[in-house]
């Protein structure tokens, strides 16, 4: 009898044993990526906020922790009714809303037009509706700037920003619907017909991906190439301009497909539709649709050589190795993970998506991740920037360093820095320069500054600040990093060198009297050029360009390895692209005048190592198109896989870093829109303009108030009486020296450099445009309609027409030189 309860004890603990190594087993082979949760971040507590319009629920507006001025004015667009009275509606995710009041301002923020706090507002299942009972203070056809405040009860003021627009267009409801309608068909292919007709299908676009698709693309390509894929949950929709008879509106959505495995995969969609109203129909100027799956990190996407991707764009994957090859980290739709090519271990670093749902809120799209470096151990070091969806800092715009220990398996927060810019900004400025250096210091631009952070102490210098482009350059391994002394678009006595990677610096000074300007990097070969002090390119009593008379290339010794200088010819202007640089060549014509000469173009043999989509590769499905992956060096076995995420985050040691520099850009800027997006920008109206003008964009001044418009221009127009409508112009021409608002009422630009076609928008706006003339004089032209143009000669009172055609050639001859005049008040 014991030797039988024995064997039943030894049976009964193998049954066990057993058991658990199968459910164990079993586990690891059915483990789902929707198990993979994010617990070691709290989750979103913000309230979101919708206005309705139309009969819908717009502009979702996430609400910010800190004073955001109106750096993020244009993220969205608020149409009032007629009688001014804003419905909005609150999700407040179950928190507990104490207060409710709002300011509108002016744009430039300058004027506060209207101060008020609600006394009643509804609640119920979890909603909160009210009445923003806008006061009639507004001018019409204006836009202003809308503060929304909640008071809290778990995170205090929460502030919530827009521009409202008071105004009597009945069109924009037919756009957003135009827009809705739009998206919703291109799902059923017989439905889609009917959109042939806005498409402007070109043999020469790009159909491979179906990540990316334009107005361009087929149409098959509009129609997901006859996938079978489905849109899941509401269509968000945000308009982003009205301007006269120009629409802008964004869409955001989720698709799901089913895979051939039986795997659901999701994607999030982005349309950007820019339309133009006419009585007769609405013109779809532009579209762009861009489709990124989320990677699940589910075991089957690691197989052979490659963790497959998907459909996306290339710009939204990145990825790093350590130096020895063996653990590889990359950014997939703001997500950050690791892989362990020789344990097999992938770990789910940092996202803010959780597994609530909740993706109003954690798939915000604000933020991007930057790797700056990944060791042979495994550990990662990070930053997160723009807005912090989850977790302590929910509700700032900001930049937070993080450390990854594989080890440990836990983050570490190293710093956290507020900023005030938008994220298509800020991100701008970190595309531009985030490097790690090997000195223990982290170096990254943000509103037109350079800092310096000690990771060790968390102390930070100021590099260089007021910059603006053309004013530095950083290398494409962004370990070299050279500015100029002051903001003079022309050179400085000294351009700062500097070598992040060791903190070494350098000062270049030209030969006496010469002003030294930054030009580029090839590789890590600095160039720079060199002008005479007082070599000044004058036409028609503005300065155009200061040449150069040498070209230097300075390698990371300091050594000179190539110069050029041409006998009785200057440098007009230098563009570095890859290894080949292209020179301006010009010749002088007499005392500040000159003329331009061929180009030439400089090939450098040095072999550029980085690639922007290193460790990416990509194949052609026959359904998908083009599918992305990383490439791994060893083959990876799906059913080996281990996938995890860090097991806690540690804020500790974090600390917050106010970065703050001495001064922005002493000139105003003009910042380009399209496309429903950021684009760059530059002091120069013409090289703002340009690029906002493919994307059927927009240009606006620093307050954010539109000063070009490609699409909003009437068909003709005709100014009766130049002279007196261009009065406060004509006042200020012989002044004139550049773009520059004036107190009288008028923003005066200088569009040199623009065509023709791209000014009469100033002639459509009421303000007459002046262009130099060969004799040093001006005239105005005063109106163009589809085939002629007319020209007053402000010397002679007369008026005259030319044909478009022959008026481009004129103006071109004479070297555009352009004129334009806003009216601001």
């Amino acid at each position: 009898m014991k030797r039988l309860g024995k064997k039943i004890g030894i049976l009964f603990i193998i049954f066990i044993a057993a058991i658990a190594i199968y459910f164990v087993w079993n586990q690891k082979r059915t483990e789902k990526p929707d198990s993979i949760v994010y617990t070691a971040m709290d989750e979103a507590a913000l309230p979101v906020v919708s206005a309705t319009m139309f009969g819908r629920d717009v502009n979702f507006l996430h609400g910010y922790t800190q004073d955001m001025k109106q750096a993020v004015a244009r993220d969205s667009l608020t149409v009032l009714p007629s009688d001014r009275a804003l419905n909005i509606r609150i999700a407040d995710f179950g928190g507990s809303i104490r207060g409710i009041s709002y300011e509108v301002r002016s744009l430039n923020l300058e004027r506060l037009v209207e101060r008020t706090s609600l006394t009643e507002w509804d609640t119920a299942d979890g909603k909160t509706t009210a009445v923003l009972p806008i006061q009639n203070l507004l001018s019409k056809d204006r836009e202003y700037l809308l503060i929304l405040s909640l008071d809290t009860a778990e995170q205090g003021e929460v502030r919530y920003y827009t521009r409202i627009l008071w105004t009597d267009n009945e069109n924009v409801k037919d756009m957003i619907d135009f827009a809705v309608n739009f998206t919703t068909k291109t799902f059923d292919y017989d439905q889609a017909r009917e959109l042939t007709t806005y498409l402007e299908t070109n043999a020469t676009e790009d159909n491979s991906s179906l990540g990316h698709v334009t107005i361009r693309s087929s149409f098959s390509q509009l129609t997901w190439a006859g996938l079978d894929v489905k849109p899941v949950g509401d269509i968000r929709v945000t308009l982003k301009d009205l301007d006269g008879i120009m629409c802008t509106v964004r869409l955001d959505y989720q698709i799901t497909r089913t895979a051939e495995n039986g795997i659901n995969e999701l994607y999030e969609v982005e349309d950007d539709f820019t339309m133009k109203w006419d009585s007769k129909r609405i013109y779809l100027m532009d579209f762009e649709r861009n489709t990124n799956q989320i990677f699940s990190g589910q075991r089957d996407l690691f197989s052979g050589k490659r963790i497959m991707l998907g459909i996306m764009n290339d710009s939204e994957v990145r990825t790093e190795a350590s130096p020895d090859g063996r653990h590889i980290a990359y950014v997939v739709n703001r997500d950050l993970w690791s892989y362990d090519q020789s344990s097999e271990k992938a770990v789910k670093i940092f996202s803010f998506r959780s597994g609530d749902e909740d993706e109003i809120r954690n798939g915000y799209d604000q933020h991007d991740i930057r790797i700056l470096s990944i060791g042979d151990n495994g550990d990662v070091n990070f930053i997160v920037y723009g807005y912090m969806n989850r977790g302590i800092h929910e509700g700032a715009m900001g930049i937070a360093m993080y450390q990854y220990s594989s080890d440990e398996n836990a983050i570490k927060e190293k710093f956290f820095t507020p900023v005030t810019q938008s994220f298509e900004m800020l991100k701008d400025d970190i595309d531009k320069l985030a490097h790690l250096g090997s000195n223990g210091m982290l170096y990254m631009m943000a509103d037109h500054a350079v800092y310096g952070i000690d990771l060790n102490s968390n102390e930070y210098m100021v590099l260089a600040d007021s910059l603006t482009d053309g004013s530095f350059a950083v290398s494409r391994s962004e370990r070299r990093f050279a500015w100029q002394e002051g903001s003079d678009p022309y050179g400085s006595r000294v351009i700062h060198l500097m070598d992040l990677d060791t903190g070494s610096k350098k000062e270049i000074t030209g030969e006496d009297g010469s002003l030294c300007r930054p030009l580029g990097f090839v590789g890590d070969d600095f160039i720079y050029g060199l002008a005479r002090e007082g070599d000044m390119w004058i036409e028609n009593g503005r300065v155009k360009d200061a040449p150069m008379y040498r070209l230097e290339i300075m390698d990371d010794t300091g050594a000179i390895v190539n110069q050029y200088e041409y006998p009785d010819t200057y440098i007009a202007d230098v563009e570095v692209e890859e290894n080949r640089i292209r020179l301006t060549k010009i010749a002088g014509t007499g005392d500040q005048s000159y003329t331009k000469l061929k180009d030439d173009i400089i090939v450098c043999n040095e072999e550029l190592k980085e690639d922007p989509l290193k460790g990416i590769g990509w194949y052609a499905s026959e359904d998908r198109r083009k599918l992305y992956f990383v490439q791994l060096d060893k083959e990876a076995a799906s059913h080996d896989v281990k996938v995890s995420v860090p097991k806690k985050m540690a804020y500790e040691s974090a600390e917050v870093v106010e970065l703050k520099s001495n001064a922005g850009p002493s000139e105003s800027l003009f910042y380009a829109y399209g496309a429903g997006h950021y684009l760059g920008s530059s002091r120069s109206f013409t090289e703002a303009l340009n690029l906002a003008y493919d994307k059927m964009g927009v240009v606006t001044d620093k307050n954010q108030e539109i000063v070009w418009n490609r699409v909003n221009r009437s068909p003709a127009r005709s100014i009766k009486d130049p002279e007196n409508k261009g009065a406060l112009l004509i006042r200020h021409m012989d002044e004139f020296s550049g773009s520059m608002h004036y107190d009288d009422g008028i923003l005066m630009l200088d569009a040199r450099g623009c065509i023709l076609n791209q000014v009469l928008y100033f002639i459509s706006r009421g303000c007459p445009v002046a262009v130099y003339t060969e004799n040093g004089g001006y005239e105005l032209i005063s109106g163009y309609d589809q085939y002629n143009v007319t020209i007053y000669n402000p010397t002679t009172k007369e008026a005259r027409k030319m044909g478009l055609n022959d008026a481009s050639q004129y103006f071109s001859n004479v070297g555009n030189d352009f004129v334009c005049g806003v009216f601001t008040e």
